[in-house]
């Protein structure tokens, strides 16, 4: 019960990191700063963020609300096309042939280590070209105005995903197949489609949660690169635009606490269906 506290204190700790800044280099505000600013963090519907640009004030609340509905469907969008597309990939896969699986991972590790910047500029790229060529735009590649791109966005950044969680549960599925329940199974005479869905894939499952942990944690780092080559209007203009330490503290917990959420009910989940306890 103590993590969200510690996680809110280090979000705090970091939101009034800009107070000990100055041109001269380190500065003490003082505790009535500090103070102050706390003061602003319990009062969250008094709180106003200041655009950079127009040095315009407007209220925090709902806008807010706005840029983190934008930046949840687009994240949400992408673990879920990605995790769809990692599992049907390794059921295909462990139905084909043994070179497919081979030639596929040493697809994904090459892909792997192209940095993600240059697929949102790939991605973007192709866009405009097939615009400018053929005047025909499926899905708005660029925020604009009011409106911001959701799916291209969502499918872009489903591709380290993919990549990473593909070549995960290809390799997990590997290590299973040296273990002896799988040996019996097959004697049985259980299809490998079945053994693959209803004895590997509980057992992967402790593993696939932290690996998952990670590949969450690259996505959302992805996700804030993502939102600002595309100019949308999402949660990283908050954490990189407006950097009033109430503002960005706000903003931080609002992003972060959901996804806390998210992995302790993963936790409990991983429990139910394995009975191994797990630390996410």
């Amino acid at each position: 019960m103590l993590k969200p506290l510690f996680l809110v204190a280090g979000i705090f700790l970091i939101s009034i990191s800009s107070l000990f800044v100055a041109p001269r280099g380190f500065l003490w505000p003082g505790l009535g700063a500090i103070a102050e600013v706390g003061r602003e963090m319990l009062d969250p519907e008094e709180l106003i963020y200041i655009n950079p640009t127009s040095g315009a004030e407007r209220d925090l609340f709902p806008v807010i609300f706005e840029a983190f509905g934008n930046t949840m469907i687009v994240l949400a969008l992408a673990l879920c096309i990605s995790a769809t597309i990692a599992g049907t990939g390794t059921l295909l896969l462990w139905l084909a042939p043994e070179k497919w699986t081979t030639a596929v991972r040493s697809v994904t590790s090459l892909l792997s280590t192209i940095p993600d910047v240059m697929y949102v500029l790939s991605v973007q790229l192709v866009m405009v070209w097939i615009y400018t060529t053929f005047d025909w735009r499926a899905i708005a590649f660029t925020g604009a105005g009011t409106e911001d791109a959701i799916l291209l966005p969502a499918l872009v950044l489903t591709i380290l995903p993919t990549i990473y969680f593909l070549h995960s549960m290809l390799d997990f599925v590997d290590e299973e197949q040296g273990q002896d329940y799988y040996q019996l199974a097959l004697s049985k005479g259980m299809p490998k489609a079945h053994v693959l869905l209803f004895h590997i894939s509980r057992n992967v499952l402790v593993k696939f949660a932290y690996q998952g942990k990670f590949i969450v944690g690259l996505t959302v780092s992805n996700l804030f690169i993502v939102e600002y080559m595309f100019n949308n209007f999402g949660m990283t203009a908050f954490l990189i635009e407006y950097t009033q330490p109430p503002v960005f503290f706000v903003t931080t917990v609002l992003f972060f606490i959901p996804i806390y959420i998210t992995w302790k009910l993963m936790e409990v989940f991983v429990f139910v269906t394995t009975k191994q306890e797990v630390d996410l």
